[in-house]
């Protein structure tokens, strides 16, 4: 006789319904979904009773990958006028400091 029929247990799968339904949010139809975890019929039918999947499809997954490639990188920084507003209140006090610059003016 064989050892393969005493050590053949049937294997219990733990799934999660975030799981599940990331799956299904990734575009996975239930069949899918079947084949990934290997169910049976029986098995799809009580998952999906699940008071939180029942009802659940699949969101199709868009054919594509937009990237914004228009955003311009550190303008932020380069456009910042707080440095401008102190060299200009600085300007009075140079004028009365320097009696060469307050006959210019």
């Amino acid at each position: 006789m064989s050892d393969l029929s005493e050590n053949t247990a049937p294997t219990t799968v733990q799934l999660t319904v975030s799981g599940v339904l990331a799956d299904l949010g990734n575009g996975l139809t239930r069949a899918m979904i079947q084949a990934k975890y290997k169910l049976s019929g029986k098995d799809m039918k009580a998952l999906f009773s699940h008071e939180k999947l029942k009802g659940r499809k699949t969101t199709p997954a868009p054919g594509f990958v937009l990237i914004d490639d228009t955003e311009e990188v550190g303008t932020a920084e380069l456009t910042d006028p707080q440095p401008i507003m102190e060299e200009v209140m600085e300007i009075p006090e140079l004028i009365a400091q320097d009696p060469e610059i307050s006959d210019e003016f």
